[in-house]
Parts: structure tokens; C-alpha cells; sequence
């Protein structure tokens, strides 16, 4: 945080939220374009800009800008979609009581009627001829409000897309997770569901000494093996700079490690290519955290005993959570408040 808001301060950026949510995700998402494309726009930036370099790469904040502004175009256009139909309404309901006054006169006195029957005529061709051109422009008009409905569709489709996946792996993101950690404990059966947290151990050094782009490289593969790494129901997230949570069901304690270690495997015996090298096996490695969602009441609080375990394991290594890691937590809490 103190380094975003020397960020903020230098480029004299408005310290708002949004802007704030998107210079974490540059300095920490492992989004390096995203830095770049900050800087370029130089001291004292538009916010239009930042706000339009947040949505182009899919932060979470800018997402919402786009689904707020797709919200009010769609109030627009319901109204104009009202207004349209009110008034067609009303120019034909002026043609059927003038058409129908006509045709009364006819039945009422046909020979009166019949005297002057070439202006009643050319009247009710007058009416036809009217109601006929006025529904036609309007058809015209209901395609095209039509077609912004569906721009907007498109586009409210398109931004929810983005609100829930990671624009560098295409992963789902944290907010994507949540929303399936909230899913998980509506069924009527969670049990035997596991929370794995882990982090990526070494990718910062390779991000730190390559060229930007280099841990984009590295993270789209990895993002490719964990895919391979999982059954169909199973689920895969990123939640962090170097961070990702696989969900799995119908998994005990042992068999939990026992995918852990298979995962960190074909982690360690990848030959990962960044920026045009080739890096050997054992080049990155994963330390990982579970939880159980027997042992937590709600998502929230499942998330919390995997990061606590993430944090208590050893680098490289697996730690499943227990009420002795809450203890411990709660002991340096209160060191350190003391």
C-alpha cells in the first residue's frame, strides 16, 4: 500500500479506489503491460485513460465501470423502446377511430354515404396509406433500438466475462472463486470439499531479472499445466500476483497431499521457456495450504484456514490446516499488539 500511494503521489494520480485496485494489479499482478501502459500516460494522467487502461485488461473495478455504464444505456433504451411504442400506439389508435368513423357513416346511410363516397374513399385510402407508411418507420426504429439491446448485451456479456477471469492466464480470478466458495456451501452437501492455496515459490526473482513480459510467459504456462492437472468437476483460480486455489470435491487429508505433491511434480519437471530461454526442471516450485470445508462455516472463513496453512507451511512444501495454526495465529497477534 505504502508503495502504491508513493506511485499515486509521483504521478499525481487522484487517490481513489479504482485507481488504487489498478496500480496493485500492475505492481503485483504479474501484469507488466499494464505498468507500461500507466507510465506512458504520463504525470497527472486523465482519468478517462487509467479508467479505460483498467478495463482493457480486465480489473475487476474498471469491469464495474463498464456494467454500470451498459446498466444506464439500457435504462436509455427501454425508455426510448416506451416511448416508440407509446407513440406508435397512439397514431394508430387515431387511424382505427377515423377508418371506423367512416365505415360507420357507410353503414348508417349508404345512399347519403354512397353520394359522396369518392372523398370517404379517398380519406380512408388516406388513413390505410398513413397507418401503413407510420408502422413501416417504425419498424425501422424498433430494429435499430433492437440493435443496441443487443450491443449492450454483448457488451454487459463481454465485462462479466472479464470481471471473472484473470486477463494474463485467463484463469478464473478470486472473485470468480468466491463466488463458487459461496455456490459449494448453498449445496445441500459440502463435505469432503478442499481448499488448496498455492503460491508459485521463485517467480519474482525471474521477473525481477528478465525483461517485462517474462513473468507473463511463466504464468501462462503454468496456468496451462494446472488446467491439465485437474477432472472436470474440480476448479482452478487465480488469486494473486503468485498466488492460485484449486477447489477439489470428495477428498480426504491423505489424498489431498498426495495431489499436492503430484501437482508441485509437474511444476518442478517443467522446462518453462521465458523470454526466448529455456530454464530447467526445479526452476519453480509450489508451497501449498489446505483447508476442509468441514472445518470452516462459510467460504470466508475456508479461504482463511488455507492462507493460514500456506503461510505456516514450508517453502516447497504442503500444509493442511488444524485449530493449533488459529492458535498460533492468535498468540502473535497478540505479541505483536502488546
Amino acid at each position: 500500500m505504502a508503495m502504491i500511494t508513493q506511485v499515486i503521489t509521483r504521478l499525481e494520480i487522484a487517490p481513489i479506489p479504482r485507481n488504487y485496485a489498478l496500480l496493485h494489479e500492475a505492481l503485483t499482478g504479474g501484469n507488466t503491460a499494464l505498468g507500461r501502459e500507466i507510465t506512458a500516460l504520463g504525470k497527472a494522467p486523465a482519468q478517462e485513460a487509467l479508467d479505460a487502461i483498467g478495463v482493457r485488461n480486465g480489473v475487476p473495478d474498471h469491469n464495474a465501470l463498464v456494467l454500470g455504464h451498459s446498466a444506464s444505456d439500457l435504462m436509455r433504451t427501454i425508455e426510448a423502446l416506451a416511448t416508440e411504442a407509446e407513440a406508435e400506439r397512439q397514431k394508430k389508435t387515431n387511424a382505427v377511430a377515423q377508418i371506423g368513423h367512416l365505415l360507420g357513416r357507410l353503414k348508417a346511410d349508404p345512399v347519403m354515404a354512397m353520394s359522396d363516397f369518392a372523398a370517404q374513399a379517398d380519406l380512408l385510402v388516406a388513413a390505410v396509406e398513413a397507418m401503413i407508411g407510420s408502422e413501416r418507420a417504425h419498424c425501422r426504429r424498433m430494429d435499430t433500438l433492437v440493435a443496441r439491446l443487443e450491443n449492450i448485451a454483448s457488451g454487459v456479456g463481454a465485462s462479466e466475462t472479464a470481471l471473472l477471469h484473470d486477463p494474463v492466464t485467463g484463469l478464473a480470478n478470486r472473485a470468480a472463486l468466491t463466488n463458487r466458495l459461496m455456490a459449494a456451501y448453498d449445496a445441500e452437501d459440502n463435505a469432503g470439499s478442499a481448499l488448496l492455496l498455492m503460491r508459485v515459490e521463485r517467480l519474482k526473482s525471474i521477473s525481477d531479472s528478465h525483461a517485462p513480459g517474462a513473468s507473463e510467459d511463466a504464468l501462462r504456462q503454468i496456468a496451462t499445466l494446472f488446467r491439465k492437472s485437474i477432472k472436470k468437476l474440480d476448479y482452478v483460480a487465480r488469486v494473486g500476483g503468485d498466488g492460485f486455489a484449486f477447489l477439489f470435491d470428495k477428498v480426504d487429508r491423505d489424498s489431498v497431499v498426495s495431489i499436492a505433491e503430484r501437482i508441485r511434480d509437474r511444476i518442478e519437471a517443467e522446462v518453462f521457456r521465458i523470454s526466448g530461454r529455456e530454464y530447467l526442471p526445479g526452476t519453480l516450485t509450489l508451497t501449498v495450504g489446505c483447508a476442509f470445508t468441514e472445518d470452516a462455516p462459510n467460504g470466508g472463513e475456508l479461504y482463511r484456514q488455507a492462507l493460514l496453512a500456506l503461510e505456516a507451511a514450508s517453502e516447497g512444501g504442503t500444509c493442511v490446516y488444524s485449530l493449533e495454526l488459529t492458535e498460533r495465529a492468535g498468540r502473535q497477534y497478540r505479541r505483536d499488539a502488546g
